[in-house]
């Protein structure tokens, strides 16, 4: 093998190595991001986890791209480090769709967004599956 050959196939080798780190740790940021954005609730053990499982076996991860994953991990990584990135806002929806999305599969609305009462995961929240309801109705929310 040629220096040059080399060369570029290393060239093209560590972005690789780095996309396929972000990839394959997009799991630990996904329950690093739930665990942030969950500190203050009273969740019970294991909700998380079984959250994560559930999306998975619904596929619901299928709806970010490869390129959507690296950028919610690189942006995560410089945002723990309190550094903003370009497109720090698009970073924060898509944080807010993954937050929001667990928090649909949890009793928290159901429980009238009581903080102090314990937070079970019921299932994985999918509206095409479940019956109708409205999590967010006012007769719900009436004291």
């Amino acid at each position: 093998m040629k220096r040059r050959t080399f060369i570029r196939l290393s060239l093209l080798a560590i972005p690789a190595a780095i996309g396929a780190y972000f990839l394959l740790s997009f799991d630990k940021v996904l329950r690093r991001i739930l665990k942030a954005d969950t500190s203050e609730l009273n969740l019970e053990e294991g909700a998380i986890d079984r959250f994560l499982q559930d999306a998975k076996r619904e596929h619901f991860w299928n709806k970010f791209s490869l390129s959507k994953k690296m950028f919610i991990c690189v942006q995560h990584f410089f945002s723990s480090l309190g550094i903003k990135l370009q497109y720090h806002t698009k970073y924060r929806q898509y944080r807010s769709v993954i937050t929001g999305q667990f928090l649909l599969s949890t009793d928290f609305f159901l429980n009238k967004m009581d903080t102090t009462q314990r937070i079970t995961y019921i299932g994985f929240f999918n509206p095409y599956k479940t019956g109708c309801s409205n999590p967010f109705s006012s007769i719900r929310f009436t004291s």
